[in-house]
């Protein structure tokens, strides 16, 4: 079975958009594919994810909170509230 590369989309809303640049540049850093979107609705992210072909998207609410949404997840994907602090590894 093929892996599957890792695509992720960034969004946000107005008060999350520093942030989701800051962290998407880590990302693509470290050699992930990242896209950013730019201020979206979360109604919207699972849709946008799937247009875009993404397998997750991390829309970052405020500077702390992101909205996780997993796409290519066996089960059908899922959703998860996560902090900032829970994508950057320590040191």
């Amino acid at each position: 079975m093929a892996e599957v590369q890792t695509k992720a989309l960034f969004t946000c809303t107005e008060t999350g958009y520093d942030a989701a640049l800051s962290i998407m540049e880590l990302y693509r850093k470290n050699g992930m594919q990242a896209f950013f979107y730019g201020i979206a609705e979360e109604a919207d992210l699972v849709s946008l994810g799937e247009i875009n072909k993404m397998t997750h998207v991390l829309h970052f609410v405020d500077e702390e909170s992101i909205r996780l949404v997993s796409i290519a997840d066996e089960m059908g994907g899922f959703t998860v509230d996560i902090s900032i602090n829970d994508l950057i590894l320590p040191k």
